[in-house]
Protein backbone atom coordinates (compact mmCIF):
# COMPACT_ATOMS: atom_id res chain seq x y z
CA UNK A 1 0.00 0.00 0.00
CA UNK A 2 2.77 2.42 0.95
CA UNK A 3 4.64 1.71 -2.31
CA UNK A 4 1.44 2.43 -4.27
CA UNK A 5 0.98 5.75 -2.49
CA UNK A 6 4.66 6.63 -3.03
CA UNK A 7 4.25 5.95 -6.74
CA UNK A 8 1.05 8.00 -6.84
CA UNK A 9 2.73 10.99 -5.15
CA UNK A 10 5.73 10.74 -7.50
CA UNK A 11 3.33 10.65 -10.46
CA UNK A 12 1.48 13.69 -9.09
CA UNK A 13 4.68 15.73 -8.71
CA UNK A 14 5.89 14.79 -12.18
CA UNK A 15 2.52 15.50 -13.79
CA UNK A 16 2.31 18.92 -12.14
CA UNK A 17 5.96 19.60 -12.98
CA UNK A 18 6.80 20.36 -9.36
CA UNK A 19 10.30 20.18 -7.94
CA UNK A 20 12.31 22.02 -5.33
CA UNK A 21 10.29 24.44 -3.15
CA UNK A 22 7.33 24.21 -5.55
CA UNK A 23 6.54 20.71 -4.25
CA UNK A 24 4.79 22.52 -1.40
CA UNK A 25 1.91 23.23 -3.80
CA UNK A 26 1.26 19.48 -3.71
CA UNK A 27 2.48 18.43 -0.25
CA UNK A 28 0.56 21.07 1.74
CA UNK A 29 -2.86 20.02 0.34
CA UNK A 30 -1.80 16.40 0.85
CA UNK A 31 -1.03 17.17 4.51
CA UNK A 32 -4.56 18.54 4.92
CA UNK A 33 -6.10 15.47 3.23
CA UNK A 34 -4.01 13.20 5.44
CA UNK A 35 -5.35 14.99 8.54
CA UNK A 36 -8.92 14.52 7.28
CA UNK A 37 -8.82 10.98 5.92
CA UNK A 38 -5.51 9.41 6.99
CA UNK A 39 -5.22 7.36 3.81
CA UNK A 40 -1.41 7.43 3.69
CA UNK A 41 1.43 7.69 6.26
CA UNK A 42 2.56 11.26 6.92
CA UNK A 43 6.13 9.91 7.01
CA UNK A 44 6.02 9.93 3.18
CA UNK A 45 5.68 13.72 3.18
CA UNK A 46 8.43 14.06 5.80
CA UNK A 47 10.86 12.16 3.56
CA UNK A 48 9.84 14.30 0.55
CA UNK A 49 10.42 17.52 2.48
CA UNK A 50 13.74 16.35 3.93
CA UNK A 51 14.97 15.31 0.47
CA UNK A 52 14.19 18.78 -0.90
CA UNK A 53 14.90 21.10 2.06
CA UNK A 54 17.55 19.08 3.97
CA UNK A 55 16.90 17.52 7.33
CA UNK A 56 16.18 20.53 9.57
CA UNK A 57 14.34 22.56 6.94
CA UNK A 58 12.35 19.51 5.85
CA UNK A 59 11.33 18.64 9.40
CA UNK A 60 10.31 22.23 10.19
CA UNK A 61 8.18 22.44 7.03
CA UNK A 62 6.63 19.04 7.78
CA UNK A 63 5.88 20.14 11.35
CA UNK A 64 4.20 23.35 10.21
CA UNK A 65 2.18 21.57 7.49
CA UNK A 66 1.06 18.84 9.87
CA UNK A 67 0.05 21.37 12.55
CA UNK A 68 -1.97 23.49 10.14
CA UNK A 69 -3.76 20.46 8.65
CA UNK A 70 -4.51 18.98 12.06
CA UNK A 71 -5.81 22.19 13.66
CA UNK A 72 -7.99 23.01 10.64
CA UNK A 73 -9.45 19.48 10.75
CA UNK A 74 -10.18 19.79 14.47
CA UNK A 75 -12.08 23.07 14.09
CA UNK A 76 -13.83 21.87 10.93
CA UNK A 77 -15.22 18.79 12.66
CA UNK A 78 -16.03 20.56 15.92
CA UNK A 79 -17.76 23.47 14.20
CA UNK A 80 -19.55 21.91 11.22
CA UNK A 81 -19.70 18.12 11.43
CA UNK A 82 -20.04 17.30 15.13
CA UNK A 83 -23.71 16.20 14.98
CA UNK A 84 -23.21 14.26 11.74
CA UNK A 85 -20.15 12.54 13.12
CA UNK A 86 -21.97 11.73 16.36
CA UNK A 87 -24.67 9.89 14.39
CA UNK A 88 -22.58 8.18 11.71
CA UNK A 89 -19.18 7.48 13.25
CA UNK A 90 -19.51 7.23 17.02
CA UNK A 91 -20.03 3.45 16.97
CA UNK A 92 -16.83 3.01 14.93
CA UNK A 93 -14.77 4.61 17.68
CA UNK A 94 -15.66 1.94 20.23
CA UNK A 95 -12.37 0.20 19.54
CA UNK A 96 -10.60 3.36 20.72
CA UNK A 97 -12.62 3.78 23.94
CA UNK A 98 -9.54 3.28 26.12
CA UNK A 99 -7.67 6.07 24.34
CA UNK A 100 -10.73 8.32 24.45
CA UNK A 101 -10.76 7.94 28.25
CA UNK A 102 -7.06 8.74 28.45
CA UNK A 103 -7.61 11.77 26.20
CA UNK A 104 -10.38 13.04 28.46
CA UNK A 105 -8.22 12.45 31.57
CA UNK A 106 -4.74 13.52 30.51
CA UNK A 107 -5.51 15.94 27.68
CA UNK A 108 -2.44 17.17 25.83
CA UNK A 109 -0.24 14.36 27.15
CA UNK A 110 -2.37 11.69 25.53
CA UNK A 111 -2.17 13.68 22.30
CA UNK A 112 1.62 13.80 22.55
CA UNK A 113 1.79 10.02 23.02
CA UNK A 114 -0.70 9.18 20.26
CA UNK A 115 0.96 11.50 17.76
CA UNK A 116 4.46 10.22 18.60
CA UNK A 117 3.62 6.51 18.39
CA UNK A 118 1.22 5.63 15.54
CA UNK A 119 -1.10 3.55 17.73
CA UNK A 120 -4.18 5.37 16.41
CA UNK A 121 -4.48 6.88 12.89
CA UNK A 122 -3.90 10.63 12.74
CA UNK A 123 -7.37 11.47 11.42
CA UNK A 124 -9.00 9.37 14.17
CA UNK A 125 -7.01 11.31 16.79
CA UNK A 126 -8.40 14.53 15.30
CA UNK A 127 -11.96 13.20 15.39
CA UNK A 128 -11.59 11.90 18.95
CA UNK A 129 -10.30 15.32 20.03
CA UNK A 130 -13.18 17.11 18.30
CA UNK A 131 -15.77 15.19 20.33
CA UNK A 132 -13.83 15.21 23.62
CA UNK A 133 -14.04 17.87 26.36
CA UNK A 134 -10.49 18.98 25.56
CA UNK A 135 -10.28 22.73 25.02
CA UNK A 136 -8.88 24.22 21.82
CA UNK A 137 -5.70 25.68 23.44
CA UNK A 138 -4.88 22.31 25.04
CA UNK A 139 -5.51 20.53 21.73
CA UNK A 140 -3.20 22.94 19.90
CA UNK A 141 -0.41 22.56 22.48
CA UNK A 142 -0.73 18.78 22.49
CA UNK A 143 -0.69 18.76 18.70
CA UNK A 144 2.32 21.05 18.42
CA UNK A 145 4.37 18.99 20.90
CA UNK A 146 3.14 15.63 19.60
CA UNK A 147 3.82 16.49 15.96
CA UNK A 148 7.24 17.83 16.91
CA UNK A 149 8.01 14.54 18.64
CA UNK A 150 6.75 12.42 15.72
CA UNK A 151 8.46 14.42 12.98
CA UNK A 152 11.71 14.72 14.93
CA UNK A 153 11.82 10.95 15.48
CA UNK A 154 10.62 9.70 12.10
CA UNK A 155 12.30 12.52 10.16
CA UNK A 156 15.63 11.54 11.72
CA UNK A 157 15.11 7.82 11.11
CA UNK A 158 13.89 8.42 7.56
CA UNK A 159 16.94 10.58 6.86
CA UNK A 160 19.45 8.03 8.13
CA UNK A 161 20.41 7.05 4.57
CA UNK A 162 21.11 10.61 3.38
CA UNK A 163 22.95 12.20 6.33
CA UNK A 164 26.19 11.16 8.07
CA UNK A 165 25.75 8.79 10.99
CA UNK A 166 27.30 11.32 13.39
CA UNK A 167 24.65 13.89 12.49
CA UNK A 168 21.88 11.27 12.63
CA UNK A 169 23.00 10.14 16.09
CA UNK A 170 23.10 13.74 17.28
CA UNK A 171 19.47 14.31 16.28
CA UNK A 172 18.43 11.16 18.16
CA UNK A 173 20.39 12.22 21.26
CA UNK A 174 18.65 15.58 21.38
CA UNK A 175 15.34 13.85 20.74
CA UNK A 176 15.95 11.65 23.80
CA UNK A 177 16.61 14.79 25.88
CA UNK A 178 13.41 16.39 24.56
CA UNK A 179 11.36 13.30 25.45
CA UNK A 180 12.94 13.03 28.91
CA UNK A 181 11.86 16.61 29.64
CA UNK A 182 8.29 15.89 28.45
CA UNK A 183 8.07 12.72 30.56
CA UNK A 184 9.37 14.54 33.65
CA UNK A 185 6.83 17.36 33.23
CA UNK A 186 4.02 14.85 32.68
CA UNK A 187 4.87 12.87 35.82
CA UNK A 188 5.14 16.06 37.89
CA UNK A 189 1.75 17.35 36.72
CA UNK A 190 -0.17 14.07 36.86
CA UNK A 191 1.45 12.09 39.67
CA UNK A 192 -1.82 11.85 41.61
CA UNK A 193 -3.71 10.62 38.53
CA UNK A 194 -1.04 8.02 37.88
CA UNK A 195 -1.32 6.74 41.43
CA UNK A 196 -5.11 6.54 41.15
CA UNK A 197 -4.83 4.55 37.93
CA UNK A 198 -2.29 2.22 39.54
CA UNK A 199 -4.59 1.58 42.53
CA UNK A 200 -7.59 0.93 40.26
CA UNK A 201 -5.61 -1.67 38.27
CA UNK A 202 -4.57 -3.46 41.46
CA UNK A 203 -8.11 -3.78 42.78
Amino acid sequence: MTETINSWIDWLLQTLGLSGPSILFATLPLALLQSLFGFFPFAILIVLHVSEFEIIGGMVISWLACNVGTVLTYFFFRRYLYNWFDRKWMHKLKRYDKWQKYLDRYGIWTLVLLRTVPIVPNNIINLMSAISPIKAPAFIWGTVLGNMSYIWLFGTIGSSLIVPREEWSGFLTWYAVFMAILVAVFIRRHWSHLQEDKRSRMQ
